[in-house]
């Protein structure tokens, strides 16, 4: 309790003990003295019944002194709290897929220690906390755009950043702002041991995931505004606190059939998103009468019922649509003598403010949907275009970031990830299959005699020939320079030999003609099986390795499969 509490209600105490010894009851004095003594045992009563009343002050004084501060702190209650701790380990994992060289950290304003604080990492140096006054940080706040920094004799923050330790001079960082309300509320650091492991993609790539950053905290700041309606928003909580950014699009729509129906009437409910040219309309999900439409049925989005929300991109709400629309049908012309819905609340689904969906309840009956079901439905239609928004900008970073970007095949550390994945599941379901390693023979002659530009050539055209030997549940990856990497799955080592022997055929028969140049490659490979050879990714690949060394021992333009162990 602040001291001038204290004060006030010792000043009350020997108020009221004067009141008691007073001598002269009858003095006009002695009312007034008893007034103020019950008044203050008014004001001691709501100060510790509705603490709140008395902290509106120090409320607008806090606002006054935030408002005071250029960078923001995002605003954000418990209740988004863990979806946006989700949010920013995606944007960790998806850095490092990027470049697995590549350490990063998140850290965010907190004005009150006037400095920032570190909200998540992926390499365990990086400080915690780092104050205002950083010279890295404060850069590229100051730029207000990607900064590069190299370490050098001149500049300072290193070590409030990483920690004192021994620079060798060619440590790399890279800062990317984070934005929120146009107020920059935090930086993305990425740092690497040398300055060469950037590639000429990666900065774009992690400025694409810092803005994803700023995009997931203005949908977080959406979520919360979905308050509105205690218990409505409360089983919202509850059916999609298990969904992120990585799930399924039908579990959403699952999630969604099952708080319609608690909280609406319909006879039936239809969820629609549209396709890319904007012309058809997909069904996602439907419930209640189900005869009239199937999921995965498309419709054509003109003059009918279930498209007019998406193509006007506003709320549909009629008792009698067929009156207003008579030329309409539901999904095509005339349907609606099938099934004669009468009350219809359509609402489109969103993403930058265009439709690229709808959420539509019907009825049978001409009971018209009520205020209060708009409104809960705008809500949901917001949350499920949050959700929908999310999972499509994931899909398309994670997409390229997993990515090489010259070959289209998995990067090195994609391809670990799935090979992990390949041997746990083989592991369970007692099933087998082939690792193949290939390296192209003499590819820096090609390099040397044609140029870097010929050589991207040269690789595209093998990464495509090694995809079309293979089947699609077959993986594929570029491990190195000109080294490429095959999981052929579920499939014995020996029936794997004719695809790899199939691959390098197919290599030393191509011409490689482009700009008047033509030219031939072979390639050598090596092969090692699960669980034949070895059990552990890295025991199978020492030995395709190895296997891949001996073809090119003799010659290359061959496959190699390793010894029994």
């Amino acid at each position: 309790m602040p001291y001038y509490r204290q004060i006030a209600v010792l000043t009350l105490f020997f108020l009221i003990l004067f009141i008691f010894i007073y001598p002269n009851q009858d003095s006009y004095i002695y009312p007034i003295l008893k007034g103020v003594a019950i008044g203050g045992l008014v004001v001691i009563f709501i100060s510790f019944a509705f603490p709140q009343v008395f902290k509106i002050g120090e409320i607008q004084t806090k606002d006054i002194e935030d408002s005071e501060i250029d960078l923001k702190e995002p605003p954000f209650s418990m209740t988004v709290k863990t979806q946006y701790k989700r949010l920013l380990l995606q944007i960790l994992d998806l850095v490092g897929n990027v470049n697995a060289k590549f350490s990063a950290a998140i850290y965010m304003i907190d004005s009150e220690n006037k400095g920032y604080t570190c909200q998540e990492k992926s390499y365990p140096d990086f400080s915690d906390f780092i104050e205002t006054e950083n010279e890295i940080l404060a850069e590229t706040v100051k730029k207000r755009k990607p900064s590069l920094f190299k370490k050098g004799n001149k500049n300072t923050g290193w070590d409030e950043l990483l920690g004192s330790r021994t620079w060798r001079g060619s440590e790399t960082i890279m800062g990317f702002p984070i934005f929120y309300e146009e107020n920059i509320v935090g930086v993305l650091m990425v740092y690497m041991d040398h300055f060469s492991s950037i590639l000429d993609r990666d900065q774009e790539i992690i400025e694409r995931l810092s803005q994803f950053i700023t995009n997931g905290m203005e949908d977080l700041e959406h979520m919360e505004a979905l308050i509105i309606d205690n218990q409505f928003n409360l089983r919202l909580a509850n059916l999609f606190d298990q969904l992120e950014v990585k799930s399924d699009e039908s579990k959403l729509f699952e999630s969604t059939r099952s708080v319609c129906r608690s909280f609406f009437q319909y006879d039936k409910l239809t969820i629609v998103l549209s396709s890319e040219d904007k012309e058809k309309g997909v069904i996602k999900l439907v419930d209640g009468l189900l005869d009239d439409a199937d999921v995965g049925e498309e419709y054509k989005i003109q003059n009918s019922l279930h498209g007019k929300a998406i193509q006007d991109n506003t709320i549909l709400c009629s008792n009698s649509w067929f009156d207003e629309y008579p030329d309409m049908g539901r999904f095509k012309s005339g349907d609606m003598n099938e099934y004669n819905f009468m009350s219809v609340l359509s609402i489109p689904l969103r993403s930058d403010g265009e439709a690229i969906g709808a959420i539509t309840l019907e009825r049978l009956s001409s009971k018209a949907y009520s205020d209060t079901d708009v409104r809960l439905l705008k809500l949901l239609s917001r949350k499920i275009s949050t959700i929908l928004n999310w999972h499509r900008e994931y899909i398309k970073v994670h997409l390229t970031s997993i990515h090489d970007g010259l070959t289209g095949l998995l990067n090195h550390k994609a391809f670990l990830n799935r090979f992990e994945e390949e041997i746990s599941r083989a592991g369970r379901f007692n099933q087998m299959f082939g690792l193949i390693i290939l390296d192209l023979d003499k590819f820096k002659s090609i390099n040397d005699s044609y140029g870097h530009l010929y050589g991207d050539y040269v690789l595209k055209g093998v990464a495509k020939i090694i995809s079309d030997s293979v089947r699609t549940i077959d993986i594929v990856g570029r491990y190195g320079g000109e080294e490429f990497t095959v999981l052929l799955i579920n499939s014995d080592i020996q029936h794997c030999i004719p695809v790899a022997e199939r691959i390098v055929k197919s290599i030393a028969e191509k011409t490689f003609l482009k700009s008047g140049i033509a030219a031939n490659i072979t390639i050598s490979g090596g092969m090692a099986g699960f669980p034949r050879h070895a059990e552990h990714v890295q025991d199978l690949i020492i030995k395709a390795d190895k296997a891949m060394y001996e073809t090119k021992s003799v010659g290359g333009n061959g496959v190699t499969i390793t010894a029994d162990a």
